[in-house]
């Protein structure tokens, strides 16, 4: 799906209502999905734009690998976009904070790979070092990565 049609979903009743009748007959073979998104679809149906065009976004995210695949570097890019913006107002605090946002989804990114990556090793070696909760050495929280 282009993004230009995400975007009609999220502003036009009608597209929106069409576009949730059919991500409800794909997901009614996933009662737990089908659950999970009649729940949020009550609090966004008629919501303010933020919160409905994240609905739809998880909802095709979850859906299509097209927009799964572009998602963290629109997710990274928007990070960049907002530090910029707070640059040239000179927010210093609120810069830091895009920094860390930023640097601590591409660290989490980076564990789910590595995550996705042991589970396909576990498989292979019949569940050997299955759960392996290593520290990740590249956590940005760290004391010496905020001043």
């Amino acid at each position: 799906m282009n993004l230009n049609k995400l975007f009609l979903i999220t502003t036009n009743d009608k597209k929106f209502d069409a576009w949730a009748k059919e991500t409800k007959k794909r997901l009614v073979k996933n009662p737990l999905a089908f659950e999970h998104f009649n729940l949020a679809y009550a609090d966004v149906a008629r919501g303010n734009y933020l919160a409905r065009a994240t609905f739809v976004c998880y909802w095709q995210i979850n859906a299509s690998d097209d927009l799964a695949r572009l998602a963290p570097a629109i997710t990274q890019a928007s990070f960049i976009h907002m530090m910029h913006r707070f640059v040239e107002q000179g927010k210093e605090e609120e810069i830091m904070i895009c920094q860390n946002l930023s640097s601590n989804f591409l660290r989490l990114l980076q564990v789910l790979s590595i995550n996705e990556g042991e589970n396909e090793n576990d498989m292979e070696n019949n569940g050997e070092n299955a759960g392996s909760d290593r520290p990740n050495d590249t956590d940005s929280t760290d004391s010496e990565n905020i001043e």
